[in-house]
C-alpha cells in the first residue's frame, strides 16, 4: 500500500523505547464508485479532523496498489486503511471520548459513496529499535 503522512502538533512519542503505546487501525474494506473522489474528500477533509484528536502522535493512511505476483495469496480490494498512534489506550480512549469525535462522525456523514464495511482495531505496539520511529 501507498502511505501517505499526514501532519499532527506534537509527533513525538512520549514513551522509552520497548514500552508500548497505542496503535488504532481503521480499514475500508470496500469500493467507492469513483475512487478519487472519496480518496481526494477523505485527505483534505476528514484527515483534518483526525490531526486534531488531543494526544495523537501519528498519522497515515495507506492506499492500494496494483502489483503482479505469481504467489498463491488471496489479493483484497480494501479501499484504503488508516493508522493513528497515541501513547497508550488511556490517551486513545480520551481522544475518542473528545468533541473531534463529533466532527469526525459529521465530516462521516459528508463521505461520497462507497460499499463495505468500516472495522477499527486498537492495539499495544512496542518500538524495538530507535530508526522504527522515523
Amino acid at each position: 500500500m501507498l502511505v501517505r503522512t499526514f501532519p499532527v502538533p506534537d509527533p513525538t512519542f512520549g514513551n522509552p523505547l520497548g514500552t508500548p503505546f497505542c496503535t488504532y487501525l481503521v480499514a475500508y474494506e470496500g469500493e467507492a464508485p469513483d475512487l478519487n473522489a472519496w480518496h481526494s474528500h477523505y485527505f483534505a477533509n476528514h484527515t483534518r479532523h483526525m490531526a486534531r484528536f488531543p494526544g495523537i502522535r501519528d498519522l497515515e493512511i495507506y492506499t492500494r496498489l496494483d502489483w503482479v505476483s505469481s504467489l498463491p495469496c488471496p489479493r483484497v480490494n480494501f479501499m484504503q486503511r488508516n493508522k493513528v498512534v497515541f501513547d497508550g489506550a488511556d490517551a486513545l480512549s480520551a481522544a475518542l471520548n473528545s468533541p473531534i469525535r463529533h466532527d469526525l462522525r459529521a465530516c462521516f456523514k459528508t463521505f461520497p459513496p462507497f460499499t463495505g464495511p468500516v472495522t477499527h482495531f486498537a492495539m499495544a505496539t512496542r518500538v524495538l529499535h530507535p530508526q522504527s520511529r522515523d
